[in-house]
């Protein structure tokens, strides 16, 4: 928790969306047997963030310390979702499945994915890659390289 205040310093709604975040996910992970008493975070956890924010993140995604959250109304980050330590996601971001319930993307360390992309199917993003805002990424990308365009297609090494 500390490691995404750290990278949203000065931002309090992300490092508060982040910080519950990490406490719904605790609380999702609980012992069956005590599970239930984590239920009422869990419905504070999508009834604020969720539906008043706008910020579909689900608590069942594996997420890696250090997310930076600009601007997160109309994020989408699909429940089996995996991303990396120290990713940035911008507003209007949809990482998710494209045809099946678990067919969606890995994404590694270091990644920043503009506003507006899409970043969907069972692909693997490599670190340090960097999405251009507006892009459809339906293919693997590779590790630090630039992506941009739909479908999007390599436009440089990530710097």
């Amino acid at each position: 928790m500390l490691q995404d205040w750290a990278a949203n310093k000065g931002n309090l709604r992300s490092c508060l969306v982040l910080a519950f975040f990490r406490i719904a996910r605790r609380c999702h992970h609980l012992p069956p047997a005590i599970r239930w008493l984590g239920w009422p975070c869990l419905a504070a956890y999508t009834l604020i963030v969720e539906w008043v924010l706008g910020i579909e993140l689900s608590y069942k995604a594996s997420i890696g310390p250090g997310l930076k959250l600009y601007h997160g109304v109309g994020l989408v980050v699909h429940e089996a979702s995996v991303l990396g330590k120290n990713c940035t996601l911008r507003q209007c971001t949809t990482i998710g499945n494209r045809k099946g319930a678990d067919d969606v993307p890995v994404i590694g360390d270091d990644v920043e994915i503009g506003c507006n992309a899409v970043v969907i199917g069972t692909i693997t993003i490599g670190s340090g890659a960097k999405i251009g805002a507006g892009s459809v990424v339906i293919a693997d990308v590779a590790p630090g390289v630039s992506v941009a365009g739909n479908p999007a297609r390599p436009v440089g090494r990530a710097r």
